[in-house]
């Protein structure tokens, strides 16, 4: 890693000329595609084809992304994406979720902002026309500019670009960090420290895993980095990634991992963090339970997948552990205030009897630690004309604007008195969220 601010940068401009307005046109640029694949995208869009050629398209570009991350090694891919199911023999393809693959791509900047999130729209454009009955699947059709957009953003995105790869830097500074023990005066420290949140919260999350899976020298550093980094990189870390280093530091007591117990002993005590050290671990369970309530969300038939999801997630407990907080927050609410199409109505009075639970403390600290860094909650508040509408019916449902917060973007948030003003801070909200 550089002096440089911005570890790495993502992609810029368009590859599809502007005045290409056919399948032919655009398909001819995506370098990633064969020619028999291109020749079947014309085909099909010729044939009016429509939804099955933005499933082929989206398909291959989404599998693109899916390799590109694998080859940071899959295990470590796990660590981010907080899937401990994960190691290296999984497939990518199989094993990382369509909204997982989007939303790390885009922190890694393999993909720019626009174009991830015109990929989550377009995943939720073809998850609704799948889940059409036959009878509705006749009268409601994709139109041919949408099928056009969907290549378009596809090849824009990935399709058309060298490579897909995981950023070079990003690769070499994770070599480093089990290479070698930095000091709190070396440079790439200095940089760390005003890298974008992305990067630091990922710097956590190897240390994390590597205290658990290395040995020998790489052990060693890894230990040497975790006293170093912790305590610099504390003050700007969130809440949810203060409860991660408690987590460790729980699990390597339950382990006997003497020499891992000192390292994060002595970070933690240098920053008075003992109070994100769990009591147990049945955290886990419930941030297992919340990540499969937002994998239902985000896949495919997710209006019918949902119930039984946030149901096994309401049945854990009445209170909702703090280490597990920020996950079950974003799960629950992403099932109550839906997506463009709507929300599960069988799933909401399991949303409403756990939201009943929340004291105003709960909501409070939701509001204040973990809003701003909720990304699938601000991209329905910056997006989705329903959405938008669930939200400010439970602003006033839960009297939303009467309790004390701290950060003015989020008094903005609640005291939104419309679907544009929400819509605007929401936005703006949301691109400071990895700065």
């Amino acid at each position: 890693m550089n002096n440089s601010v911005v570890v790495w940068k993502e992609p810029t401009g368009t590859i599809v000329p502007r005045d290409a307005d056919s399948a032919l046109a655009i398909a001819t640029v995506a370098k990633s595609l064969s020619l028999r694949d291109q020749k079947q995208i014309v085909t099909a869009f010729q044939s009016e084809a429509f939804e099955m050629m933005a499933g082929f398209v989206l398909n291959k570009a989404l599998s693109q992304l899916k390799r590109a991350l694998a080859s940071l090694g899959m295990a470590f891919v796990g660590e981010m994406l907080g899937r401990a199911d994960l190691d290296e023999d999984s497939v990518p393809t199989v094993s990382i979720s369509n909204y997982e693959a989007i939303t790390l791509a885009r922190e890694l900047g393999l993909i720019n902002s626009t174009d991830a999130k015109r990929l989550t729209q377009h995943l939720e454009l073809l998850a609704h026309f799948d889940s059409l009955n036959i009878d509705d699947a006749d009268i409601e059709e994709m139109t041919r500019e949408e099928a056009l957009s969907f290549l378009r953003t596809c090849v824009n995105a990935v399709l058309g670009r060298e490579g897909n790869i995981a950023p070079v830097e990003f690769v070499a500074f994770r070599d480093q960090l089990e290479s070698r023990t930095f000091k709190k005066t070396d440079s790439e420290v200095t940089t760390l420290l005003v890298a974008p949140y992305f990067f630091q919260k990922t710097t956590l999350s190897i240390l994390l895993a590597n205290i658990k899976t290395k040995s020998g020298a790489q052990f060693e550093h890894t230990l040497g980095n975790t006293v170093v980094l912790i305590p610099a990189l504390w003050e700007k870390l969130r809440d949810a990634e203060k409860w991660a280093i408690g987590q460790s530091y729980a699990e390597a007591v339950n382990a006997g991992l003497s020499p891992a117990v000192l390292a994060l002993k002595k970070s933690l005590t240098s920053v008075q963090g003992f109070d994100f050290v769990p009591e147990s671990l049945r955290s886990q369970t419930f941030a297992a339970a919340a990540a499969n309530v937002i994998s239902m969300h985000t896949g495919m038939n997710n209006f019918y997948n949902e119930p039984a999801a946030i149901l096994a997630l309401a049945k854990l407990g009445t209170t909702i552990p703090w280490p597990a907080f920020p996950i079950c927050m974003s799960a629950v609410l992403a099932v109550k205030l839906g997506n463009q199409y709507g929300v599960s109505n069988v799933a909401q009075s399991y949303t409403k009897s756990l939201l009943d639970r929340l004291t105003d403390n709960q909501w409070e600290y939701y509001l204040n630690e973990c809003l701003r860094g909720d990304v699938l909650i601000l991209q329905k508040l910056a997006w989705y004309d329903k959405t938008q509408v669930k939200w400010l019916e439970l602003i006033n449902e839960f009297s939303l604007n009467e309790r004390t917060i701290k950060f003015q973007e989020i008094t903005k948030l609640l005291n939104a008195r419309n679907k544009s003003l929400l819509e605007r801070e929401a936005i703006k909200l949301l691109a400071k969220t990895n700065q």
